[in-house]
């Protein structure tokens, strides 16, 4: 089957990034490499968490709870919601199908600035056609843009507050106020992986829009992969109203693990570890920040726990020479660096500069 127009470029581009990436890694190591782009946590999970875990797995020959109820309630409770606002999958990327099985048919238009190319994924097994709205220079999101593309044919608008991959955000107010510009009968889809590490205090969760707009279709995605360092144990949820949620869990879904449900409920109630660990990655972030600009890269501020920039010389090239010095970094649009522990990001600081005056240095 042959798709058309934009969404046939977007998919494009998508499959030549991972074509581009599969290759620069061949006959490499990924053990020896230093792991820093795929925007996981440099600390991981809290020693409770992975106690938790290891506890749960030795009663693993047990079926676990499918439903995850006990998780379900956690969330509901932590949000002012009840557990009937909350449903859970193996991670954030799994509910992004199920949004796009509950609501999208085949034709619909999904409207989107650049993001996550798990959304392309999404429309694309709908037959949807996502309508890709360009980022503003200051690469975050022209909601004018969105506004203005809307069409009868608009089923669903996605924002991804802080955006992946860029890192920049959409200020509270402007996004409330975007929300209630748009048609009742369109569905917003909020995906919020990151906003655990955001530090501006206007960047906000939109989840207090499911009660204070409640004839809107509103859906918050959220993730335990980033914040909370369990990546690899596939925990997501999403927060909507009780129809919506009800609407969705009609949908083929995935369950969570027993042992994956307690580590996510140690998870929330760990809370100093986890405000201590976003501490030494914002340090490392404004580290990051300002050694890549005193290098001449155009750094995009970032509210999350990766870095995006212009280091002004060929991404690919940079990013093979980076692999090549031991240390994965990452080019969906320009070059993303993900925070490493502190000897990881002296280590890339070093190998950039010397990277760098490689590429630059006349042939």
């Amino acid at each position: 089957m042959k798709f058309k127009g934009l969404y046939s470029q977007a998919v494009a581009n998508k499959e030549d990034t991972r074509r581009a990436s599969r290759i620069a890694l061949t006959g490499f190591d990924m053990s020896k490499l230093a792991r820093m782009g795929f925007n996981e946590h440099p600390y991981g999970m809290s020693p409770n968490v992975i106690k938790a875990i290891q506890d749960m797995d030795v009663t693993s020959n047990f079926y676990g709870d499918f439903f995850a109820n006990g998780l379900k309630a956690e969330l509901g409770a932590m949000y002012g919601l009840q557990a009937h606002n909350v449903l859970t999958g193996s991670g954030s990327s799994a509910l992004i199908t199920t949004v796009g099985t509950t609501f999208l048919d085949k034709d619909d238009e999904v409207l989107m600035c650049p993001t996550f190319a798990a959304f392309l994924d999404m429309a694309g097994i709908r037959q949807a056609k996502p309508v890709i709205v360009p980022l503003r220079e200051d690469m975050t999101y022209d909601l004018d843009g969105i506004l203005e593309a809307i069409t009868e044919k608009t089923k669903m608008i996605v924002v991804c507050n802080p955006n992946n991959p860029t890192g920049t955000y959409i200020e509270e107010q402007a996004l409330i106020d975007f929300a209630r510009k748009v048609p009742d009968d369109i569905v917003l889809l909020f995906d919020e992986a990151y906003i655990e590490f955001a530090t501006a205090t206007d960047c906000k969760s939109m989840y207090p829009l499911i009660a204070e707009l409640p004839d809107k279709p509103i859906v918050v995605l959220r993730t335990f992969s980033k914040y909370y360092g369990m990546a690899g144990i596939r925990i997501g949820y999403a927060l909507a109203s009780e129809e919506i949620i009800a609407a969705m869990a009609k949908c083929p879904g995935s369950a969570i693990s027993r042992s994956g449900q307690a580590g996510a409920i140690a998870a929330l109630k760990d809370v100093d570890y986890y405000e201590d660990a976003k501490a030494k990655v914002v340090r490392d972030i404004n580290y990051l920040e300002k050694e890549l600009s005193d290098m001449g890269c155009t750094v995009y501020h970032t509210q999350t726990n990766f870095i995006m920039f212009d280091p002004h010389v060929d991404c690919q090239e940079l990013r093979m020479e980076i692999i090549k010095r031991g240390i994965l970094i990452n080019t969906p649009m320009l070059c993303r660096v993900s925070v490493g522990r502190e000897e990881e990001n002296q280590l890339f600081i070093e190998q950039m500069k010397g990277a760098l005056e490689k590429l630059k240095k006349p042939n």
